[in-house]
């Protein structure tokens, strides 16, 4: 294999240039597609974000953080904090608080884009490269223009990953391990998940240390332990008393062999998310995820062979080991976790391992095709490429819908002056947010906690609970005050899923007066009255 880099040790500043350059291009396309797109679509936003909106507009700043910790949210305050800022002091705007997120998206990758290209390949491919995969990523889509921390937290990730790799070569520099120790600490107070990317690069250097014998290892693991203790120290509190909302039962399933690859595997380009979900092609998420890891261990291993010494000289190779390690170790972390404590699988929490694959399709492709190049016939298509790409970045971000807005076709708008109680938090909070309908929900843990029904049910009660304490919410109805006196006449969009209104038909507390069908599966809307 032909190992040889297309990268100057030295780089010219021709080459800085062009790769600052291309690192605000890349930042400017992703901004100004994302952006853009979110003009010319339904203008929802969902359940969770609507949870944010509620605790950014918080007039205060100290009751907004109460408000967190009563499980509101379930991280760390820092991307409250900093919205809270930002949104007080120029706009509460839905499409404000999105161009946030978009550009802390941009912003990670142009840095990322920047960092890996000083290690491995040109700016021009590199450019190509990145695009390519970010673009065919349905993930970056889903979450990188939610009004939630998930962009802040792969902001932090990506710092993160780039202040930790030098510590390979040079693991007692004070100004490296102050750069790392402040944005590990910066990572776990943004997302909680954080400290499974700490944990996996400590386990990292720990087999480094092991193979290495090289004792300035453990001032590395010394600045591990001390985002620990930032974290111990400033959240672990608050940190158990979010974890209430997560019981009697995780609304997070627990990983099975194929749902472990479709989630690792939607941190991986692919030409079409929604083809993976048809049954005939239900093994492509498992072969995406086997050729990553097959890459990886096929070019690898040839190089470990060569020592440690060669390991730790080689950036980009060393860069390499470190992401591929990294990848593994968190999924592998996060299934452990899963089965013995708390179900945490879900691929919007390993996010940040999108950017560790994009650096190990990159270098891969410079290690099998180590001659690559742009010819200068090739080199003036760019700005035609750059064009297609604003387009299909646009057009796939106007496909996402996160809110099942379906429903609102079928609401009973004529009888509107009549309360309609819905049965989940995916459609209470945006039609309450929007006005949309005259919407209540019926707060009532006898039914939440009846076998059989929906698990996610008790995480939408714990919520509901701390958003009538924090915000005397008079929608969100208590079971005491769910009574004939208040309510006489209501409608109530049932799901089949979910049980709640059978409980008070089975009683013969509610009369059923009619059934509106749905031409939506397991839906219906009761109208009712008590009896």
């Amino acid at each position: 294999m032909n190992q040889s880099l297309p990268n100057p040790a030295l780089p010219s500043e021709n080459f800085k240039r062009q790769t600052l350059l291309f690192s605000v291009l890349i930042g400017l396309v992703i901004f100004g597609s994302l952006l853009t797109s979110l003009f010319f679509k339904q203008p929802w936003i969902w359940m969770d974000e609507v949870l944010s909106y509620i605790l950014l507009s918080d007039p205060s700043r100290a009751h907004m953080n109460q408000a967190i910790v009563s499980n509101l949210d379930s991280n760390p305050p820092l991307y409250f904090n900093l919205v809270w800022t930002l949104a007080h002091a120029i706009s509460l705007n839905e499409y404000f608080l999105k161009a946030i997120s978009i550009a802390l998206f941009a912003t990670a990758i142009g840095l990322f884009y920047r960092y890996t290209t000083r290690l491995v390949g040109t700016p021009l491919i590199n450019f190509i490269l990145f695009t390519l995969i970010i673009s065919l990523t349905y993930l970056n889509y889903t979450l990188s223009t939610q009004i939630r921390s998930y962009a802040l937290y792969l902001l932090m990730s990506c710092l993160y990953f780039m202040a930790t790799h030098p510590l390979i070569k040079n693991p007692n520099q004070p100004r490296l391990l102050g750069l790392h120790f402040l944005a590990g600490a910066l990572l776990v107070m943004t997302h909680n998940f954080g400290s499974f990317y700490v944990t996996a690069s400590l386990t990292f250097f720990a087999v480094l240390y092991i193979w290495s014998k090289r004792q300035a290892y453990w001032w590395v693991a010394a600045s591990h332990f001390l985002i620990y203790s930032v974290w111990l120290i400033l959240w672990y509190h608050n940190f158990q008393i979010q974890s209430l909302s997560g019981k009697p039962y995780s609304w997070i399933p627990e990983p099975t062999f194929l749902s472990f690859f479709r989630t690792v595997g939607e941190v991986i380009p692919t030409i079409s998310s929604r083809l993976e979900q048809r049954s005939a092609l239900a093994l492509l998420p498992i072969l995406r995820v086997a050729l990553v890891v097959g890459l990886f261990i096929y070019i690898a291993l040839p190089r470990l062979k060569k020592g440690v010494k060669a390991v730790i000289d080689e950036d980009a190779f060393s860069f390499y080991l470190f992401t591929g390690w990294v990848a593994m170790a968190t999924a592998g972390g996060t299934v452990i976790v899963s089965y013995t404590y708390l179900s945490v699988f879900l691929s919007r929490y390993q996010w940040p391992t999108h950017l560790l694959v994009v650096y190990q399709l990159v270098f891969a492709v410079y290690q099998l095709a180590p001659q690559v190049r742009f010819t200068a016939r090739l080199a003036r298509f760019v700005p035609l490429y750059v064009l297609l790409l604003i387009g299909f970045m646009f057009y796939q971000n106007r496909k996402i819908v996160h809110f099942p807005s379906g429903i609102l076709d079928y609401l009973p708008h004529n009888e509107a002056r009549y309360p309609v109680f819905f049965e989940s938090a995916d459609y209470f909070l945006p039609i309450w947010h929007y006005k949309l309908a005259n919407a209540y929900y019926l707060m009532h843990r006898k039914t939440v906690l009846t076998p059989g029904n929906l698990k996610n049910s008790s995480t939408d009660y714990n919520l509901f609970v701390s958003m009538r304490e924090k915000y005397n919410e008079p929608r969100v109805v208590k079971a005491t005050e769910f009574t004939k006196e208040r309510f006489p006449h209501f409608y109530v969009i049932d799901e089949s899923s979910r049980y709640q209104i059978e409980y008070f038909i089975a009683n013969q507390q509610v009369k059923v007066l009619n059934v509106i069908p749905v031409p939506i599966a397991g839906h219906r809307i009761l109208e009712c009255t008590f009896q």
